[in-house]
């Protein structure tokens, strides 16, 4: 009987801080974090409406329309 096969993801050995995607990553991430509230803007009565109908009221009607 064979042996299953074991996929070893590339470059485990290497520590992340090695890899210049990691670091690329982390320095964007530290950028957005240091970045005031304001800066990406507000969050209005509109978005809350559409998140709401589109996180809500769309897949209880789509139920109550096919669940017929």
């Amino acid at each position: 009987m064979a042996e299953p096969s074991r996929i070893e993801p590339a470059g485990a050995e290497e520590p992340a801080e090695a890899d210049p995607r990691a670091l690329e990553l982390r320095r964007r991430i530290e950028e957005l974090e240091a970045l005031p509230e304001s800066a990406f803007g507000r969050f209005t009565l509109w978005d809350w409406l559409a998140c709401t109908a589109l996180g809500l009221i769309l897949p209880a009607a789509a139920l109550f329309w096919f669940g017929r």
